[in-house]
């Protein structure tokens, strides 16, 4: 799913971009879009097939995706590395990377008819949290200018420089390594195999100052429109393979009194599981990990002043992970793209239809609006509500696409303040 392929080239050689631009003229100053990819800041890459923009970019914008180190070489941090650093800080290299892929955009788009001072970040999963952390990242600011997080707002992002450099000094050790030179003289399998690794972004007090969180509560990020959204079966991707352990009432209950305690009972009866304790989890894991994140964060740039727009997507794709998963992690990002799950194919699938059609071009036109005005409306289109915390509008975009009121409110203040199992 996420450009990640068994015999793949793997290196740490890793940071090129790709660039599609219908502009015939470099005079052309065409909005431009940077795509992050998700994969957990694990996995990925931006050559994945789903990615190709050549679809995106007949709609009038400039696209480019990216690549940035992820796992070990992307987010390790160890006291030694630290030292080496004028920051005093380490480990959080894979956003850097994104920082310096948007000053190339900022310094090179223009031979490419792109407009440096229009630029989108828009990512999905990983992606999308780094759209949200570049919003808090003094390092980001003026290099773009609107950003659309996909399935992943500010979540597993708080850890210290100190918690991290502990892990960094564990892998070390496992390694029989005693400074940041014998580190470097090991492969990237011995790192990738040492020890499981936490890959999220942290605070370091260098890329990440302080906690995002903090960061967005007072409204010190960029002020730039966003768009924020979810999918209506997040869950599935992640929780499916360890579906044995709820899949009666019975499990379903002893797993949410073991996590939630005494709010177990009031959390029981929002998500009922005599008829479908599967179902049940995965409402429940969706709005816990991305349902909830998403409404916080969208209520923080609206008490910034931030226009923000947020979106619930639910339809279930006729290809086989639809089959399996329903509306699941990353289903929308063929339709965005244009072309399902290969670029171009969506006409070549016997069970395509016309729904499919239509949905893929009102996310193209929604996204590339918003890319040119800041605003992801326009003549043809649905109207989507701005957010704002009367109404929490939002707009559903499935079978129908309509504008909407208060996602899973009642369930979203119970789960308020809640512990999170992380992904």
């Amino acid at each position: 799913m996420f450009g990640t392929r068994p015999d793949g080239p793997r290196d740490e050689d890793c940071l090129y971009l790709n660039v599609w631009s219908p502009a015939r003229d470099p005079a052309a100053r065409l909005p431009v879009m940077v795509w992050i990819h998700g994969g957990g800041f694990r996995v990925g890459a931006g050559d994945n097939l789903m990615y190709n923009g050549v679809n995106l970019a007949a709609e009038g914008v400039v696209v480019v995706t990216v690549n940035y180190r992820l796992n070990v070489f992307g987010f390790l941090a160890h006291p030694a590395l630290s030292a080496e650093s004028d920051h005093g800080a380490s480990g959080n290299y894979g956003l850097m990377d994104q920082i310096a892929a948007l000053r190339w955009v900022r310094d090179n788009i223009a031979a490419f008819g792109g407009d440096p001072d229009n630029v989108t970040i828009f990512g999905e999963s990983a992606g999308s949290r780094s759209v949200a952390l570049l919003m808090a990242a003094p390092q980001a600011r003026g290099l773009f200018h609107r950003g659309i997080c996909q399935s992943g707002a500010l979540r597993d992002v708080s850890d210290s420089l100190a918690d991290r450099e502990a892990q960094g000094v564990a892998i070390a050790t496992r390694l029989d390594c005693d400074s940041a030179a014998a580190l470097r003289e090991k492969s990237w399998e011995e790192l990738h195999g040492a020890a499981d690794f936490n890959s999220n972004p942290f605070v370091d007090g260098w890329v990440i100052p302080e906690d995002p969180r903090d960061l967005y509560a007072k409204g010190d990020i960029a002020h730039v429109p966003l768009i924020i959204g979810i999918n209506a079966d997040e869950a599935t991707m992640f929780d499916r393979p360890m579906s044995a352990h709820f899949d009666t009432e019975e499990k379903f209950d002893a797993v949410v009194r073991r996590e939630l305690g005494d709010r177990a009972d009031a959390v029981l009866q929002a998500y009922p599981a005599s008829s479908d304790a599967y179902g049940a989890m995965m409402a429940l894991r969706t709005d816990q990990r991305m349902t909830l994140p998403a409404r916080t964060q969208a209520r923080w740039l609206c008490d910034a002043g931030i226009a923000a727009y947020s979106y619930f997507f639910t339809r279930v794709p006729p290809w086989k992970a639809g089959e399996t998963l329903g509306a699941y992690h990353g289903a929308e990002i063929a339709y965005i793209f244009g072309g399902g799950v290969k670029c171009g194919q969506f006409k070549a699938k016997p069970d395509y239809s016309e729904t499919d059609g239509a949905l893929s071009r009102t996310l193209m036109g929604y996204w590339t609006n918003f890319a040119k005005t800041g605003d992801p409306n326009a003549e043809g289109l649905p109207v989507w509500p701005r957010y704002d915390r009367d109404t929490e509008g939002y707009i559903e975009l499935g079978d129908s696409i309509r504008a909407c009121r208060n996602l899973r409110g009642a369930k979203l203040d119970l789960l308020e303040g809640l512990p999170v199992v992380a992904i």
